[in-house]
């Protein structure tokens, strides 16, 4: 079996090797490499490595419908088309070029969460179950016919980064199933239900600001939901800081005003909110590293009466 693939981050390099081991890789389309770092040099993405140590031809197009571009996918003669996390749609030329279609690996039980950054909506929102869809790829957004579909417990104090530990070998194993499938005819393709359809937007610096007038439980998902990546954060004494880690405080009732500081038993760190309250276990002060919040508690002197802001 011939596999093209298209994909950019860690999802897709992961799952580009898994591939290697079981289909012969023809090629690999990437996004264009970006300026990174003060010195702006250019950085390859982890799919781009991956297929350079495994010698598979890297193509990164800057226009998907150029004449050039089609002529060069069709010279490699694959079989099916595969696209995980690519960051740009697939024209039509490019998606009905090979005989067996084109899938896509998406992390999210659809028709839920069409679009950018299902896994971390999915824990913005609190959902207690996701999943991972294989799809055919047709010219809406994530609205094509499902291959393959596996569903995920989601523990109440898992951080995205925790749950793509186990999103990555699960869903390199589905779109694994989804190519033997659909190359032995033996898929049973399943039309999506349109009308249950719901939609998510990037994560931007905004989303990950801290609402201190929200519930523990809307701010205890968003710290998980954004770690590793933006992670969410606050103010302190007029300094930036990003909450790693934080759990809901359910051992006493307490009264404390929304994103004031308490220090709980000399040692532990809570804070108030709109309902509820949230205990701090890791958070990362401007220009220092990571801390547990007792490490903070002794290096700020915490005042009483202060807040988080």
């Amino acid at each position: 079996m011939k596999v093209g693939f298209f994909g950019t981050p860690d999802i897709a390099a992961y799952v580009l090797e898994f591939l290697c081991k079981k289909y012969e890789i023809v090629f690999l389309v990437a996004s264009e490499d970006k300026p990174c770092g003060r010195d702006l040099k250019l950085s390859e993405c982890p799919s781009k490595e991956i297929a350079k140590c495994k010698n598979i031809p890297v193509l990164q197009p800057s226009k998907l419908r150029s004449e050039e571009f089609i002529n060069t996918l069709k010279a490699f003669g694959a079989d099916i088309f595969v696209v995980v996390a690519y960051g740009r749609l697939i024209p039509p030329e490019v998606f009905t070029m090979p005989p067996l279609g084109t899938i896509n690996l998406h992390p999210s039980l659809l028709p839920l969460y069409r679009g950018a950054a299902p896994v971390q909506w999915a824990l913005l929102n609190g959902d207690k179950e996701t999943g991972i869809t294989v799809q055919m790829i047709n010219e809406e957004l994530d609205a094509g016919d499902i291959v393959l579909q596996e569903k995920l417990k989601v523990d109440e104090n898992i951080t995205r980064g925790e749950l793509d530990e186990i999103i990555f070998p699960l869903g390199a194993e589905l779109v694994a199933k989804a190519i033997d499938l659909l190359g032995s005819g033996k898929a049973n393709l399943i039309k999506q239900d349109h009308s249950k359809a719901t939609y998510c937007s990037k994560i931007d610096k905004e989303t990950a600001h801290i609402k201190w007038s929200r519930t523990a439980q809307e701010i205890h998902n968003q710290v998980r939901a954004l770690n590793p990546k933006p992670v969410a954060w606050t103010t302190f004494r007029g300094q930036h800081l990003k909450i790693w880690r934080s759990l809901i405080f359910r051992e006493e009732k307490l009264s404390l005003n929304q994103g004031e500081i308490l220090r709980y038993q000399k040692k532990r760190l809570l804070l108030g909110t709109g309902d509820g309250i949230l205990e701090i276990l890791e958070l990362q002060p401007e220009n220092k590293k990571k801390m547990d919040a007792l490490a903070f508690i002794n290096g700020y002197r915490l005042q009483e009466g202060e807040s988080f802001l």
